[in-house]
């Protein structure tokens, strides 16, 4: 009797649930067919009777972007030459300043400088806020209006402003736009005698057999360890993601997953094959808040997967799966379609990339998962480093240089005088130039505060400008300024060497160069290469502990 009523309550328990589904399914339908018909009312009524007579197309437009502009960052409405970052993944050829731009919380801001690039020569880094292009506020353009105005010809100038949490004023960096030709892998070689190092810039359709070439060249010289350097690597292809993980994880092991509504959506990867790099190779990962998208994808795996440590700061937090979809010859749709969930079960992206008002059935997720040796990993938006290193600032006056463009101004008039680079390296006289270029320079540079100074000193001026006790006093502060400029150019003088001889390799012997020379004075790597080296500090690393959430 028992086993009869299970078979009779069985159908009938899945028709109710087929139906309860349909019901919804197609009250969701209703909805929609009601919504679309408001649209077109509405649509209708403004141009009938709008008082000016508007262009259809550009109208049409523009009410598409301020629908696609209320989702997420990256769903959007692009026509011809707005499909551009495709272009770039399948020829990795544009002119531009060199910067992957990303959009959030409107506000367009730095993912990541492109190494070799005009913007990365200028010292614009991954975090800044552009607040304008050519002094036009792009909160009065789209994403793509903005990056288009940002791109153009070889040698013409661009003009942005940017925004920088560590400084108090907007800063202003004019960039002569170049021909940008996007490397898979800046650098790649041996650091120490077991320890090998990879720079990868991008995953793109190349990108899995750049890497393979690179990792077998490292494994030919004997390194019996290996770093992957993915900062300010802004992603790009999961294919290239997967491919590149198949190369080090163990075979069938789970490396990404994408869930969305649609069939197509949901897909899981397994890695297929026989890892390249051997188990017994240690492994350490370097990202930064530049990491994003596939760089989070082969970071969070190989942390899930216990097979190495992440070094650096959390990456930037861009989880989402696109569609494109033509709509005709010269339009189509970019649409986010799934998330990336990485083996832990982590959702990676940043949780405000769409306002809650606008989801039905809102559901939410654990912030706490486990690797496969049961440590605590966080999803919080990116991937949280399990070892937190924050690189050190720029000095004041080093970053007034850097922000003026003396240090690369500097290498480019003096670049003649070296025969070769050895040459820089060994001119101890070299500080001494750079002061001489510095006095030439028509520039005032000042220090914090300074600027606050001069404007106290017109108010007073204007107040009473015969006041003696008001005017000993600014000029006493006028003296310390003066006095803490000629101290910092002392105490600074060693980072300053720095950074002049980094614009002396990138120019006399390539990015590759540029980046070579970086690494000797690079406090992440450093801290990668005494982790790799000590075999039971490696090991403790991958075993369980508390963390916090940052």
């Amino acid at each position: 009797m028992k086993k009869y009523f299970l078979r009779l309550i069985l159908p009938i328990a899945i028709v109710t649930g087929a139906i309860s589904l349909a019901v919804t399914q197609s009250s969701l339908y209703r909805q929609i067919g009601q919504s679309q018909r408001l649209f077109n009312q509405v649509y209708n009524q403004i141009f009938s009777t709008y008082v000016d007579e508007l262009d259809p197309e550009a109208f049409t437009k523009a009410s598409i972007q301020s629908i696609t502009q209320n989702l997420d960052p990256y769903t959007v409405f692009m026509v011809e030459d707005e499909q551009h970052q495709i272009n770039v993944l399948s020829k990795g050829k544009y002119g531009g300043v060199g910067i992957q731009l990303g959009y959030r919380n409107k506000t367009m801001s730095v993912v990541a400088p492109m190494d070799g690039g005009p913007a990365k020569k200028a010292g614009i880094i991954s975090g800044d806020v552009i607040l304008k292009v050519n002094d036009e506020d792009v909160k009065k353009m789209t994403f793509n209006e903005a990056a288009s105005n940002i791109r153009g010809k070889k040698g013409t100038e661009v003009k942005l402003t940017i925004k920088r949490y560590s400084e108090d004023e907007p800063i202003v960096f004019n960039l002569v736009r170049s021909t940008i030709k996007v490397k898979e892998i800046t650098y790649s070689g041996m650091l120490s005698p077991s320890t090998g190092y990879v720079r990868l810039n991008r995953f793109s359709r190349n990108t899995p057999n750049e890497m393979r070439k690179a990792f077998q060249q490292l494994l030919n010289q004997n390194s019996k360890e290996i770093i992957i350097d993915l900062r300010d690597n802004p992603g790009g292809l999961l294919s290239s993601a997967v491919a590149i993980l198949d190369m080090i994880i163990q075979k069938d092991s789970p490396l990404v997953s994408t869930k969305g509504r649609t069939k197509d959506s949901n897909r899981s990867f397994y890695s297929r094959r026989k890892p390249l790099i051997p188990d017994d190779v240690k492994i350490a990962v370097l990202i930064n808040q530049g990491s994003a998208s596939a760089s989070e994808i082969v970071a969070g795996a190989i942390q899930d997967l216990d097979r190495g440590i992440i070094l650096g700061q959390k990456s930037y937090g861009k989880g989402l799966v696109q569609s494109q979809y033509e709509i005709d010859d010269k339009r189509s749709i970019k649409v986010t379609t799934a998330r990336y969930y990485i083996p832990s079960g982590r959702f990676i992206q940043k949780r405000d990339y769409i306002d809650d008002k606008y989801i039905l059935n809102k559901t939410e997720e654990d912030s706490v998962f486990t690797t496969m040796n049961g440590r605590n990993v966080l999803a919080n938006g990116g991937i949280t480093p399990d070892s937190t290193i924050t690189p050190e600032r720029m000095a004041a006056l080093s970053s007034q240089y850097w922000r003026r463009g003396y240090f690369y101004s500097f290498a480019q008039q003096n670049k003649h005088r070296y025969q070769t680079f050895s040459e820089v390296l060994d001119d101890l006289t070299i500080i001494d130039k750079f002061n001489e270029f510095i006095k030439e320079q028509e520039d005032d540079i000042q220090l914090p505060g300074e600027k606050e100074l001069g404007q106290v000193k017109e108010k007073i001026a204007a107040l009473d400008s015969m006041n003696a006790e008001a005017n000993q006093a600014l000029e006493t502060l006028s003296q310390f300024y003066a006095n803490q400029e000629e101290k910092s150019i002392a105490s600074e003088s060693e980072d300053i060497r720095q950074v002049i001889i980094l614009e002396f390799a990138g120019l006399m012997n390539g990015p590759e160069g540029r980046v070579k020379q970086a690494l000797k004075d690079d406090k992440i790597v450093k801290v990668a290469l005494d982790i790799l080296s000590d075999k039971l500090v490696y090991e403790t690393s991958l075993i369980p502990f508390e963390i916090t959430e940052n």
